[in-house]
């Protein structure tokens, strides 16, 4: 007895596997079962016949070698041309066209170099032949041929071949008496092949006189099932199924010593645990060798893995899927929910109208069944339409909308850095403000999100180029001392608002000389406007300054005449700066406060410059002579301005006045006085004019009488 450890529970098209006690499968070879939708990994011939004779490797010939799919049946035996129960994919071998023809199609498997393991080949083929009644030699005929490819030995038990004629096992009569047999199974031993490479060829052939034809299809898949679960433990029966297409079938339990049935079908007792059972598998005679085949059953739960929780926009699809552990196939889809594409297939699709919860419940051929359900969340749709001008200038801040009603939870993904742009407010929201740096077409996304609704638009926007307005003015200066304010040049019109100034040139000009006659802070404004419209402003405040006050103050009030100690003093003021000249009559400088020695006749000054480099002067008369000479002024000017309005000694307070007289340069006496009176310049109401004009004083000092004259200048 040739005992496999492997069984097929329903029908199983060509597949190489190890047979281990295990139940481990190899993996499939590439593109046996035709399952990527081509004709890959084969090789195909043609020839005539008979004998067949296939030598020309012609490749895939239309109408000879065909890839067949879909749920179309045999138009001679009814049957499906893709094997039930296999996959999506089956070859048809020849055609319905007498001509002698002849096709091969090959394929070269790898078994395992492991003699200790069991290889089993199963494959699963239909046929149709017409039946001329020629003699056998010469009759329509497909043949399974297996062999080493290195050295065309045959594997044992392995090849066979049907020929047309009556009385063929498992064949029946289809239209106009042409005879046909529907998809069966057969296996083929490769344990004596193991580490070779093993040909496997299925042929075709019209009959001999080229009258008749013969045609095949052969089947393959990988999904051999060696075990079984039952995924539902309260199902009191369960029915094993062996591969179709064998004369006798003989079920034995593990220990091969019980026959449970002879059916190709065994309905047992749900086994309460994993149980071992065997198929004894007898071809047809000619057609294979006897074939045990063991199945490991076991019970399991069945469980359903659907589409985790989703969202979807609202009037978009979704696709909806659902599988199994269950391996028990085939199994049928139940979906409830609105707007399903098909409510019995394992992957709809759905538009739901809101938020919905979609239940999937899966049955396997056992009956077992699962029920799971997604939920799925509708988004609101979201719409991107950008509204804002056309054209703005450089460093606008640009009012962008996003022009079109959207849910409240939307968000807003706006760029402008693609082209070095900046959002100034906004971000994040329906409407934002942005500005452009450089001039030139700008371009604007925005990218509208809710959930897994989005949508996005684009617009461009123009930026002018934006003059630069710009000046340099000094920033302190002294009241009646001119500002100077120098504007840099740009290709636009100026406008000037100044605090107290006017200026109305509006082209440019390279400076300006700005004068105030009252102190305070004065804004100066210039505004550019280019030909685009383009606005640019500065401002600057400077500030126009009071001068110091400069007063010089003897603290001792005596006749400082030459040899006399003196001390001068000036007014006090917040961070004045103080600087006495000439410096060789002062023992020190730079303060408040001076003190020297009278040396000879000469005037001191005073200088006072405050934080802003104001300076006012003053000036003092160091007599410097003899102790008794009083100081004559040699001009004065009397317009009333305040300052030497009067011509008169400042000696005169320390000496006693006796006589004073001023006359013109004809003698005309003009001032006659003993009291210390100051002239005018003026003569009987009249004002004297510009000229030189004499004095004669006499005075008491120290109880001498001195008398001193001179002249001195009246100027106007």
């Amino acid at each position: 007895m040739n005992i496999k450890a492997s069984i097929s529970l329903y029908l199983v098209p060509l597949l190489l596997l190890p047979l281990y006690l295990s139940a481990q499968n190899t993996a499939c070879p590439p593109n046996l079962d035709f399952e990527q939708g081509n004709l890959s990994n084969w090789e195909f011939y043609t020839g005539t016949c008979c004998p067949t004779s296939t030598g020309t490797n012609s490749g895939p010939v239309a109408n000879r070698h065909t890839l067949v799919s879909g749920t179309a049946l045999d138009p001679i035996g009814g049957f499906p041309v893709v094997a039930p129960g296999g996959g999506s994919f089956s070859l048809k071998l020849g055609n319905d066209i007498s001509g002698s023809q002849a096709e091969r199609a090959r394929y070269y498997v790898r078994v395992p170099a492991n003699p200790n393991n069991i290889y089993t080949l199963l494959y699963s083929y239909a046929v149709v032949f017409q039946n001329p009644g020629h003699a056998q030699a010469d009759q329509p005929r497909f043949e399974v041929t297996v062999f080493d490819s290195a050295t065309g030995v045959p594997a044992p038990c392995n090849d066979f071949t049907h020929v047309s004629g009556i009385g063929l096992p498992g064949f029946k009569v289809g239209q106009g008496g042409v005879l046909y047999k529907p998809w069966s199974t057969a296996s083929i031993d490769l344990s004596a092949m193991a580490g070779r490479t093993v040909a496997i060829d299925f042929t075709t052939g019209d009959c001999a006189l080229g009258a008749h034809y013969g045609y095949a299809y052969v089947d393959v898949a990988c999904n051999f099932f060696q075990s079984h679960t039952l995924y539902c433990p309260n199902t009191p029966t369960y029915t094993l199924t062996a591969p179709p297409g064998f004369e006798t079938y003989e079920w034995r339990d593990a220990s091969m010593q019980n026959i449970l049935g002879t059916a190709q079908s065994l309905t047992i007792p749900t086994p309460p645990t994993s149980t071992v059972f065997a198929v004894i598998l007898e071809p047809y005679p000619g057609f294979g060798c006897p074939d045990t085949l063991l199945t490991t059953f076991s019970i399991s739960n069945m469980n359903i893995d659907i589409t985790p929780d989703t969202s979807v926009c609202k009037g978009n699809s979704i696709f909806l899927g659902a599988t199994t552990n269950s391996t028990s196939a085939p199994y049928t889809y139940s979906w409830t929910g609105p707007a399903l594409s098909c409510t019995n297939c394992d992957s709809p699709s759905a538009i739901p109208p809101t938020t919905t919860k979609y239940y999937a419940t899966i049955t396997d051929k056992d009956g077992c069944t699962s029920t799971d359900s997604v939920l799925v969340r509708v988004d609101d749709i979201v719409k991107a339409d950008i509204l804002m001008a056309d054209t703005f200038c450089a460093f606008d801040p640009v009012g962008i909308i996003n022009n079109a009603a959207n849910p409240p939870k939307a968000d807003f993904l706006w760029n402008l850095h693609d082209d070095y742009g900046t959002i100034l407010a906004g971000l994040g929201n329906d409407t934002i403000t942005g500005t452009w740096a450089s001039p030139g077409l700008k371009k604007v996304k925005v990218l509208v999100i809710n959930g897994s609704c989005s949508d996005e638009d684009s617009d461009y926007v123009y930026i002018n180029e934006r003059s630069l307005a710009e000046f340099e003015a000094d920033k302190d200066v002294c009241v009646n001392t001119p500002l100077r304010l120098q504007p840099y040049q740009q290709d636009a019109r100026y406008f000037w608002t100044i605090d107290g100034q006017s200026i109305t040139d509006t082209i440019f000009k390279e400076q300006y000389l700005l004068v105030w006659n009252v102190p305070g802070e004065k804004l100066i404004t210039m505004k550019l406007v280019n030909e685009w419209g383009c606005v640019s402003v500065k401002s600057e405040q400077v500030g126009i300054h009071e001068y110091p006050i400069a007063e010089i103050i003897p603290v001792n009030t005596e006749k400082l005449c030459k040899g006399k100690q003196f001390e001068l003093a000036a007014t006090q003021g917040y961070r004045y700066e103080y600087s006495w000249s000439p410096p060789q009559y002062f023992s020190s400088n730079g303060t408040h406060t001076a003190s020297g020695t009278a040396q000879e006749q000469s005037y001191v000054y005073l200088h006072v410059r405050n934080q802003w480099h104001c300076v006012s002067v003053d000036s003092f008369y160091i007599d410097g002579g003899p102790c008794c000479d009083i100081f004559m002024p040699g001009a004065f000017t009397p317009n009333n301005d305040g300052y030497n309005d009067k011509y008169w000694s400042p000696d005169i307070n320390r000496v006693q006045l006796v006589h004073l007289m001023i006359a013109n340069r004809r003698g005309q006496v003009l001032l006659d006085t003993k009291a210390p009176v100051a002239w005018d310049g003026s003569y009987n109401g009249n004002p004297a004019g510009q000229d030189t004009y004499n004095y004669y004083i006499r005075y008491i000092c120290n109880g001498e009488e001195i008398e001193k004259k001179g002249t001195f200048l009246l100027l106007r």
